[in-house]
C-alpha cells in the first residue's frame, strides 16, 4: 500500500502513568510526522502533554476536564486508520486507547489498525494483557519489542507500509 496521507495515526503512549520513555515517544512521533503523516496526538511527545492538549482544544491545562480528554480522544480514536502505541511505561489510559481502537471496527466506525511497541528491557513492564493479544486472535494488532529507537523506527516504517 505504501505510506500517503489517507493514513491518519492516533499515538498513544504515557501521559500521565510512567514517563520514563518520554524521550523515546517524542522521537516516535517526530519520526511520524517526518514521514509526512497526520499524527492525531503528537501533543504525546509534548514537553508538557496535557497543556499541548487543552491548547489543541481551546482550553487551559486548568480548565481541562478528565470528560474532555475522554470525549476528544474518543473523537480522535474514530478518525484513526492506525494506531500505535508504546506500551513500555505503565498506563491505564494507553490500555483502554488500544482496546477501543481494537473493537472499534465492530461498532462501525472506520477499522483501526494497530501496532503496540515496547522497549525488550523493560518487557516485565509491558502489560502482559496487551503482549498476550496474538494476532491470531486479534488480526487488526501486531505487538513487537525493540532494542533501540532506530529499531522502533523500523518496525513502525513497515508497520505504515502494510
Amino acid at each position: 500500500m505504501g505510506l500517503n496521507n489517507k493514513k491518519i495515526v492516533y499515538f498513544a503512549g504515557a501521559i500521565r502513568g510512567e514517563r520514563i520513555m518520554e524521550k523515546i515517544i517524542k522521537d516516535i512521533v517526530a519520526y511520524i510526522k517526518n514521514l509526512g503523516l497526520q499524527v492525531l496526538t503528537e501533543h504525546v511527545g509534548a514537553d508538557d502533554p496535557i497543556a499541548s492538549f487543552a491548547d489543541k482544544i481551546g482550553k487551559t491545562k486548568k480548565d481541562l476536564t478528565a470528560e474532555d480528554i475522554e470525549e476528544q480522544d474518543i473523537q480522535w480514536l474514530n478518525q484513526a486508520t492506525h494506531v500505535i502505541a508504546e506500551i513500555s511505561g505503565a498506563s491505564t489510559g494507553t490500555g483502554r486507547e488500544i482496546e477501543y481502537a481494537r473493537t472499534k471496527g465492530d461498532f462501525g466506525k472506520v477499522p483501526a489498525i494497530i501496532l503496540c511497541l515496547y522497549q525488550i528491557e523493560r518487557e516485565f513492564y509491558a502489560s502482559p494483557m496487551i503482549r498476550g493479544m496474538s494476532n491470531n486472535r486479534y488480526p487488526n494488532i501486531i505487538i513487537k519489542s525493540y532494542i533501540d529507537i532506530n529499531q522502533a523506527k523500523e518496525i513502525i516504517n513497515e508497520f505504515l507500509n502494510k
